[in-house]
């Protein structure tokens, strides 16, 4: 079947020729209810409920979905289901399941989340119960050991090597969004307020700045250390209770393990410059987030499996990992810096900034963000301890 762009009267049409997602649904395909739910940049997202249980559906567009000049490869959504079943088995329940991937449709049908919803809207609504990073720690941790050199077999890296090396599309646009475009004049950059004007002007002429996040660059393209999810921020998340979801992996790649780690302290710092009120809660979370992180980390690696380290002894391996960790806290760092600004000043802004009660509040919380961004990305270098990358995020 050649690709098109399905509503929801052709996906009803789609369901009832795959018998097994149709049982899955149960009763007559008349009574199914099909509402779309599309709230991304990219896919339009249909959930489908029948008598017998209910249907996440995502499609690929040719092109952004909120730009619809800016053409997009339908096969992101190949990579996002390469991802889902290459850390599946690592990381469930914290993600939800693939059931099926259509490869003409550009189509993944996967388990519905309801009642869930983003966590970026449940920080904005006061509804996220705390203690949800340590879930996402965890997940970090374990789809690392489930695809990094240390804890698998060269010839598995190299699998994941190729089976991602054709994502350039999407890891274009974080070399773009992310790690580019903030720090120079951009037509892709929203228009910035203008009390904030001069600090962006102040940004973008920043030698020193520059020269740090081209470090960040060539780490981002060249440290092919496991394969991350790659847009890992409060809005690929989805809790109710202590349920908690990780979706949306189509800008999975090969990469340095902390740039999932910064992407989601960055998000995690971004409503906190926001909403003063709630640093005690955000460093509870960061904090919870790298305690977990950490610790699932040293148990899952603590014995081998991969080629990286393989004549290393008990201590040694310990001095090993030591070193290792240090160097994703560095690589958490500097990312979170990037992301942090990015969402400030670049394409794709986070909605957290409409906390702030006033024009100028929301000036002022921006402000702050980007001198916090700048500052991670200055002092990577030189963190040892998660109490230093606190200092430098000022929430304590």
């Amino acid at each position: 079947m050649p690709y098109f762009t399905l509503d929801a009267s052709s996906l009803q049409h789609w369901l009832t020729n795959h018998a097994d997602l149709a049982s899955r649904l149960g009763g007559s395909p008349a009574d199914w209810t099909i509402r779309e739910v599309s709230d991304g940049n990219l896919n339009t997202v249909f959930l489908v409920d029948g008598s017998g249980g209910s249907l996440c559906c995502k499609q690929a567009l040719p092109h952004v979905r909120v730009v619809p000049d800016w053409p997009m490869p339908l096969e992101r959504a190949l990579y996002e289901a390469r991802y889902m079943r290459a850390t599946a088995d690592a990381v469930r329940p914290a993600a939800p399941e693939l059931y099926f991937y259509d490869d003409e449709m550009f189509l993944l049908v996967m388990e519905c989340l309801t009642p869930h919803e983003v966590l970026r809207t449940a920080l904005i609504r006061d509804e996220a119960q705390p203690g949800f990073s340590a879930v996402i720690g965890q997940y970090v941790a374990r789809s690392v050991h489930a695809t990094s050199w240390i804890s698998q077999p060269f010839e598995h890296g190299s699998k994941l090597l190729a089976d991602f090396a054709g994502n350039t599309a999407l890891t274009r646009i974080t070399v773009d969004l992310i790690l580019t475009d903030p720090f120079r004049p951009c037509s892709r950059n929203p228009s910035p307020e203008t009390g904030l004007l001069p600090d962006v002007e102040a940004l973008q002429a920043d030698k020193p700045l520059h020269r740090a996040v081209g470090s960040l660059q060539e780490r981002f393209l060249t440290a092919r250390q496991a394969l991350l999810h790659g847009d890992l921020h409060t809005g690929s998340i989805m809790l109710h209770n202590n349920d908690v979801r990780v979706i949306d992996g189509e800008f999975a790649t090969m990469g340095p393990i902390g740039f999932d780690c910064g992407l989601y302290l960055g998000n995690l710092t971004l409503h906190a410059c926001a909403a003063p009120d709630k640093n005690a809660l955000i460093t509870s979370e960061i904090t919870a987030f790298w305690n977990s992180f950490t610790t699932e980390l040293r148990t899952l690696l603590k014995t081998g499996g991969g080629d990286v380290w393989a004549l290393s002894d008990e201590t040694q391996r310990r001095d090993l990992l030591d070193n290792f960790l240090l160097d994703i806290l560095r690589d958490t760092a500097g990312f979170c810096g990037l992301e942090i600004i990015r969402r400030t000043v670049g394409f794709a802004q986070v909605a957290d900034y409409t906390l702030c009660a006033t024009p100028e509040s929301r000036t002022a919380a921006r402000r702050k963000a980007l001198q916090t961004g700048r500052a991670l990305i200055l002092k990577a270098p030189s963190l040892h301890t998660l109490e230093d990358l606190l200092s430098v995020l000022t929430l304590q």
